[in-house]
């Protein structure tokens, strides 16, 4: 693949949340992943690996406060509920999930997002259906936040 086709793609997705991409043209394969920062170093995998800064400011901060009580879809694509087809899915109505929990994956042109937990507290509704289209920023789940903090 060419250097300048290279840079076009990286800078095309650099402000998204893909966080991996795979082409394949006459037999010859390229990819891209973004760097996992919360994993350990490792052996060298022959990948293309980059790293887009994600900086935190007043609104985004105040978005995330503003809706405290649900985890959203970070991306377009279709809701998967479990990590294998028809298997058990990662959370269930009355759970309790904590932040950086996977909770649901979203596909969208075979690129699968991982959903996490921006917050903890006990899973009250699965708002989306296995297997069902999502928009950018779509409640998935409803979230109790108080839970912790409630006699039970």
């Amino acid at each position: 693949m060419e250097i300048e086709k290279i840079k076009s793609i990286l800078d095309a997705i650099k402000d998204t949340d893909i966080e991996e991409i795979w082409f394949e043209k006459g037999g010859e394969k390229s990819g891209f992943r973004r760097k996992d920062i919360s994993s350990s170093a490792s052996e060298p995998s022959g990948e293309i690996v980059f790293e887009a800064p994600k900086p935190h400011n007043k609104e985004s901060i105040q978005k995330v406060l503003s809706s405290s009580n649900q985890i959203k879809s970070t991306m377009v694509g279709t809701f998967l509920r479990s990590a294998t087809p028809g298997g058990k899915p990662l959370v269930e109505e009355g759970d309790f999930v904590t932040v950086g929990q996977k909770v649901g994956i979203v596909e969208a042109m075979k690129v699968m997002k991982e959903i996490t937990s921006q917050i903890s507290g006990k899973m009250i509704k699965v708002l989306v259906a296995d297997n069902h289209p999502v928009e950018y920023g779509q409640p998935l789940f409803e979230v109790d936040t108080d839970y912790a903090n409630k006699k039970h």
